[in-house]
């Protein structure tokens, strides 16, 4: 009898819908996928710690390459970054032309002038923009040397100096100077206030045309001589740039820099005094502007 109520019981025990859900819960465990299956699995892999520390590097670099696409990075600080696109530029400036001559045969010497320049570029990333490039530039002809160098000596007869050769005298006229160029520009990381300022380097080639307005000695008009170079000449340039940008908004931009600009030679063909062919052209050009990205 006694054995017949435990068997009982037990039966009645198996049978409870709190027994069956237990039951239930422990073949559900071990199937695969189950929070006990997945336990049981990782308790079978053993992860170093050397491989930890791996892993918690290459996702700080994740973290920090993220941060920075973001435009923040360090100390939770903003980082203002310039937008990607087209842009288009203007800037104005002075330059200062280096004398130009003929093996010593001839010189002109320049008074300072003007620079403008007019661009459309692509910027490509926060680093890398190109840009078309038009500038200009006039100086006007302040002295000019012709001939021969001065020599000066001491006449033994005379007791006094005498030169020979042409001597420094003053010149008329313009000499305009036109640049086409296809520049790249390189913007460094920037510093200060979100790192706003920013300076750049630049490289650009291209041609550059030399036209010769009204060119003659001074002398000439005083004694009524008519010879004057009226001509022009187109050869390649080499520019070189660099300077300082103050982003003021993701679109806008505002720099001051600087330039030097490189012409090997020029040649001139029949103008009245000849065929010319002045060893090319040095200026050096001091320059601020704008910039607006689209």
């Amino acid at each position: 009898m006694k054995i017949r109520f435990a068997v009982l019981a037990c039966l009645a025990t198996l049978a409870s819908p709190a027994a069956f859900a237990a039951d239930a819960d422990e073949q559900m465990n071990l199937l695969p996928g189950s929070e006990l299956a997945e336990a049981n699995s990782e308790a079978e892999t053993e992860i170093t710690k050397e491989e930890i520390v791996d892993k918690i590097k290459e996702l700080e670099i994740q973290l920090i390459k993220l941060k920075k696409a973001a435009g923040v990075y360090g100390e939770g600080k903003k980082i203002a970054l310039p937008k990607n696109g087209i842009y288009v530029q203007s800037d104005i400036g002075v330059q200062q032309r280096e004398w130009a001559g003929e093996n010593g045969n001839t010189q002109l010497f320049f008074d300072a002038g003007l620079h403008g320049g007019l661009a459309v570029g692509y910027r490509y990333d926060r680093n890398w923009r190109f840009a078309f490039e038009y500038t200009e530039m006039n100086n006007a002809v302040s002295d000019m040397r012709s001939g021969a160098p001065v020599k000066e000596f001491v006449d033994p007869k005379l007791g006094f100096l005498l030169s020979t050769g042409s001597i420094k005298e003053k010149g008329l006229g313009d000499v305009k100077l036109q640049s086409y160029t296809l520049n790249a520009y390189y913007d460094l990381n920037g510093f200060g206030h979100e790192r706003r300022f920013r300076p750049y380097v630049g490289v650009g080639v291209g041609l550059q045309t030399s036209t010769l307005y009204g060119v003659t000695p001074a002398s000439f008009k005083f004694i009524g001589a008519g010879a004057e170079a009226n001509k022009a000449s187109t050869d390649p340039v080499l520019t070189l740039e660099a300077g300082l940008t103050y982003l003021a908004t993701d679109q806008a931009e505002f720099f001051l820099g600087g330039e030097y600009s490189f012409v090997d030679n020029f040649l001139l063909e029949n103008t009245d005094f000849g065929n010319l062919q002045p060893q090319g052209s040095r200026s050096w050009i001091l320059k601020t502007g704008a910039r607006y990205t689209f």
